[in-house]
This record gives C-alpha cells, structure tokens and sequence, in this order.
C-alpha cells in the first residue's frame, strides 16, 4: 500500500542491506528525524495529493496501486499488464462473505491438518502498522529481548490476527480452541497464467503456520469433501496402466478421471481434473525469532514412485551443492553409485543480498502419494519486522510451462516443465518371475484456474498449538496482492472454457461449504483465451436468453421449427425412395456383372461418418 507520512520515524530496512550476522536494530531500521524549516512570514503550501486513477480497462484492479505497477518485466524481458490488485488502503474493511467483491474471510472450522482454529471474519481487517518489536541482538539467539521501533512510513494492510477463544459457549460451539483468518477469492477472481506478488509480514513465534498460496478452483481450500480426489491432482491425459496401479499411501484415486467419458456436470469428457496448489510461502519462526524459514512450493499428484523420494531427514542425491555458490544443482548420480533421488532438472538460487540460498527440503518431501517440490530458505532473524516481496511467475501448459519463485525480487527457485515427465522403474528379485514395475505419467503442467489464499493455521507444523501461548495474540500483515498477465495470454476468470468449474461447483455445491457472494463474473467480465475442447456451455446466459423471449418470439420459433421438420421429412422420403431404387437396380445388375459395393452402400453411412 503507499505509504503515508509519520513525524520523526525510523527508517526501515530496505531488500537489499545487510546480512543475517548484523545487528538487527541496523539492518532493520535507522535513526533520523526528518528536518523541517520554514520562513516564519513565509509559510508553506503544500498541494493536495492528487485522487488515486484506475488503470484503465481493469476492472479488478484497486485504483489505490501506482501506475508504475500497471506493468511488470520478467527477467526474459517479457511484458505483463496489471489484471487484479488490492492495496488495502482503505482501513476497517470487512471481508465477511457478501461484503467485498475480491475476498470472502471465511467462518467456518478448520478440520485440515489437525488445525486447532475457528476462521472468523472478525480476525480479518486493514488497519493501519506503524511499527514493530525488533530482536536487539539478533545474532544473539539466547537474547529475547526486543525494542518497538516505529516504520518511517505507516504501512495500511490487512491484519490476520490469531488468538484464544475465552468464551466457553462459542469454544464449545466451534470445537475449536483458538480463533483466526482465513481469506479466499475463491470463485470470485481466479487466474490461469502469470505473475502473482504480494508484500508481507508474519507472526511471532512456534506454532503459528502463516502462508500465501493460490490453489486451484475445482477444489476449496480446508473443505475436504470438495478436495478428495482432486488436491493436488494435475494430470488431464487417461494412463489406463497408471490407473491399474495401488495408490501409495491408500491415498484417494483422482476423482475426475482422463479416462471417464463422463466426469460430471459442465465438464469435458476424457479431461482429468484438479486442484493443484503453488506455495509463493509458508512461514516457520522460531520460538523467539531468531532463527525463523519459509518454504515455496508446488504441491502435486500423482507422486513419482517411492524409489526416488528421499527418506525424511535425508539429502537429494541428484543435488550436490556447489562449493562455489553454495547453491545446490541438479547432477545425476553415477552409474553404481547413490540411487537417483527426487526430480529431475529444478533450479534453485539465493544466496545473494540478504537471501540464502534455496535447498530441496528434506523435513517435507509430501504425503506417499503426493508430491511437495519445495525450495526451503533461512535463517531469518526479521520475519515478524520486516515486510518483504513474494513473488512467483507461473507459465500454464505443456509447451513452455515453468514456475519460477522469488523473493525481494532474488529468484530461489524454478520448477521447469521437464520436471514433471515421466517416471518409471523397475525391479525383480530372485523368486520373481517378471519384473515389477511402477511408474508416474507425465503430469499436465499446472493449468487450473487458481484462487489466492491467505490464511494463519494453527496444527501440525512447527510445534502446533501449544506451542504459541506465550505470542497471543499472533499477527500477520499483507500490505498488498498484485497479478499480472501477457497480454498475449490472457485468462482471468474462474470458469475458463477449456477448464470449467462453474456448473459442476454449483451441482456439487454441498462439497463446498457457503458459495462465495457475488460470484466472480457478476463483478468483473472474464477474459479468456479461445477454446481448444469446443464450445463452452454457460448456463446463465442461456437462462438469460430464455427470460426476455416474447410470445411473438415463441411463434416464429415454433413456425420455423414446424417448417424445418417438414423439409426434414421430405428430404429423408426422398433419400429413402432413392436409396431403394438404387438397390433394386444393383441387384439386377448383379445377374449380369458385380456390383459396386460403394456405391450400394453409401446410403447406409452411419452417424460417425463409418459404414453402418
């Protein structure tokens, strides 16, 4: 959010100042006052600031974001345009479901993960953050003490606060021990493409699980029944042999299948579906945060085979780190060496600015049946003070898709779209008759229509629940969400017509919880690219169309319709009388010479075009 003015401030560290080992009171802020002078018989005027501008043409995007931000450049050098921000300038807004066009803050019970929280829309507001506690001796991680040192400027931002219920009723209401705030665009904005960024900072201490995420909108974040089957499902083709295949782990099998010809309402036969997650972060402090991480990830399915998932605790093979850079890199392992481990051809980096390197994250390598491709980054002693860029630019489809993750615009990690191939392997020991085999067929590179998700957990991560008693109430501020998009590949909106959500969520609408009000396309037009699978059925043009008919209307249709079948009739009497004629005539024939059976048989063509 822009900045407002403050008397005598401190200054706040920018991205690119000192390393971990300095001390914190310097690397996150600077003591100055800002000078003032004036003539006393000359006093001066200062101009009003102009009212903020939309960009022009978005619809979604918050007139409080400054044109220079109407744009972004990647670092091929690629164009994108604005299509979606929220700058949370304006302070008291309530997210509750039916009161903001962008957010639903939900009310609702988190069952996911052994959460221990109740989402509330009162945890979720936009005040105005002047400030924090700052360690004093932050390379001192035995030292707790902490000084409040106020922002230079005052950063407007949504505030997710996480705290204890006290009430006993509302407790036992919930079953839940703890309140906080989860906040979705689901079914409201959904991107298929592009560049998601957003500026944050996080709660203080253990057990907290802070995270910004966008997750595909077939599926709703923490309603389970809506999940099964589809987190974190990205495969479209049908794989009859992967199909055959025991899920490892018992997990669920995918639930829209590429090999159903009919996986429900407003769906694509032959289409398999799902609800892919993308991690821009998740955040673990320390118990006084000195030495706090965050991780940046692609959850998926189906997992590659259990031969080349590490064991927890243990390093990649295929990702030595370099001595030079301190950066790991993909390396295949030598022939009668380590086995080969984990995917193949990610990219990490880091280690530059006040960054660390990006490492595979070997405490967390997914469930049995899915994988978490994760680039994990510490130690920070400054989570809880600083506010700080995240940022993934994500590239949809087979052909040239990639995901690349970044932080204070340092790039940590690239998933590329040979990543996520094929993988197969083997093995026969000595009673067996025939190998055993097992493998993962390439998976579709992310290509949903994903919603944004910010939300502060409480359950399994980090030390759980018990852990935060002594940082209640937690806060974590967004100061503001940004997306943009190529305008040559453009797709906002969450019911794209090659990736329908619309009519099967509102079929299988009891899988979701309470529908997210308005509904997207009732704030903002969609914009999607041309259909590659046919022509998309959007029924509430087509009841908008039945509404306005007339009772004139009806009898031309009725007429037309009358005349059309009478033509119909005639055409098929005359193709009839044709037909028989031609085949008496063939039989006559017969008696002298053959038959051309082409010709005897083109009337019988069936419907697919095949002789019947």
């Amino acid at each position: 959010s822009r900045p407002t003015s403050a008397p005598t401030p401190l200054h706040q560290m920018g991205p690119t100042s000192v390393s971990c080992g300095a001390i914190a009171s310097l690397a996150v802020f600077a003591a100055g006052a800002h000078a003032q002078s004036h003539h006393a018989s000359a006093p001066v005027h200062v101009a009003p600031s102009p009212a903020p501008v939309a960009k022009p043409g978005c619809c979604w995007c918050d007139p409080d974001t400054p044109e220079d931000k109407w744009s972004f450049k990647d670092r091929d050098g690629v164009e994108y345009e604005l299509i979606f921000s929220d700058e949370f300038e304006q302070l008291g807004r309530n997210l509750a479901n039916g009161k903001d066009k962008r957010w639903t803050a939900l009310n609702e019970s988190d069952y996911t993960n052994s959460a221990a929280c109740r989402y509330t829309p009162d945890a979720v507001t936009t005040v105005r953050d002047t400030g924090a506690m700052v360690r004093v001796q932050p390379a001192n991680e035995s030292n707790n003490d902490r000084v409040w040192k106020e922002y230079a400027h005052p950063v407007h931002a949504m505030r997710i606060t996480t705290d204890n219920i006290t009430d006993p009723a509302f407790r036992k209401a919930v079953n839940k021990s703890f309140t906080s705030g989860m906040v979705q665009s689901w079914n409201k904005f959904c991107f298929t493409g592009g560049v998601i960024e957003a500026r944050a900072k996080f709660t203080l201490g253990l057990g907290f699980w802070p995270a910004i995420w966008i997750f595909g909108n077939l599926g709703r974040a923490i309603y389970e029944p809506s999940n099964t089957g589809l987190w974190p499902f990205s495969m479209e083709e049908c794989d009859e042999q992967y199909e055959r295949q025991p899920i490892p782990g018992g997990g669920p099998k995918q639930r829209i299948s590429g090999c159903d010809p009919n996986p429900g309402p407003g769906l694509h036969p032959y289409q398999g579906r799902g609800a892919t997650e993308v991690d821009l972060v998740e955040v673990g402090d320390s118990y006084n945060g000195a030495h706090g991480w965050f991780m940046s990830s692609l959850q998926i399915r189906p997992a590659i085979p259990a031969y080349f998932r590490p064991k927890l605790g243990d390093l990649a093979t295929s990702y030595p780190i370099n001595p030079e850079t301190g950066i790991p890199e993909f390396k295949m392992p030598k022939e009668g060496g380590d086995r080969d481990t984990w995917y193949h051809g990610l990219i990490f980096g880091g280690n530059e600015s006040d960054i660390p390197p990006g490492l595979p994250n070997n405490h967390w390598w997914g469930p049995a049946y899915a994988d978490s491709l994760t680039a994990g980054v510490n130690p920070f002693h400054d989570l809880s003070e600083k506010y700080r860029t995240y940022r993934v630019e994500w590239q949809d489809g087979d052909e040239d898709g990639f995901l690349r993750f970044y932080v204070e615009d340092v790039f940590i990690f690239e998933i590329p779209k040979e990543s996520l191939g094929r993988y197969s392997v083997c093995s026969q020991g000595p009673n067996d008759k025939e190998p055993h085999c097992s493998h993962t067929p390439k998976r579709t590179f992310p290509s949903e229509p994903a919603s944004i998700v910010m939300n502060v957990a409480l359950g399994s991560w980090n030390g759980g629940p018990d852990s935060v008693r002594g940082n209640l109430p937690g806060h974590m501020y967004v100061d503001y969400v940004r997306v943009w998009q190529r305008p040559d590949r453009r797709n906002m909106g969450c019911d794209p017509p090659d990736h329908p959500t619309k009519e099967y969520i509102y079929a299988n609408r009891k899988l979701y919880g309470e529908l997210a009000e308005p509904y997207g396309d009732e704030s903002c037009d969609p914009i999607y690219p041309p259909p590659k699978r046919g022509k998309h059925f959007h029924p509430k043009e087509k009841a908008k169309h039945h509404k306005h008919k007339t009772p004139l209307d009806s009898m031309i249709i009725g007429a037309l319709v009358i005349g059309i079948a009478a033509v119909a009739v005639s055409v098929v009497a005359a193709a009839t009388v044709s037909a028989y004629f031609k085949r008496r005539n063939a039989e006559r024939a017969s008696q002298y010479h053959e038959v051309d059976a082409a010709s005897v048989n083109a009337p019988m063509l069936g419907k697919r075009g095949a002789k019947a």
